[in-house]
């Protein structure tokens, strides 16, 4: 799932994820993108919230990640 998938089954937005993890909007919105990765410290503030451990939401995040569409509009299969 991604970060907006994960706060609309609980209610946020992405902008009140960040403020509630003290994360710029800016940030989240890259993290959700899949443009950027979190760094562990960035997992910790974002899962809390979501109400989920580090390794859930990163988890959550890779899986959504590798069902993302690639540049030629092809989704890579799940192995």
């Amino acid at each position: 799932m991604t970060l907006q998938e994960l706060c609309a089954a609980r209610g946020l937005t992405l902008a009140a994820l960040a403020e509630r993890a003290g994360v710029p909007v800016s940030v989240v919105a890259k993290i959700d993108a899949g443009t950027i990765r979190a760094q562990p410290a960035t997992l910790d503030r974002l899962a809390a919230p979501l109400d989920l451990t580090r390794e859930t939401l990163r988890a959550e995040l890779s899986a959504a990640r590798r069902l993302r569409p690639r540049p030629d509009g092809s989704r890579p299969e799940w192995r």
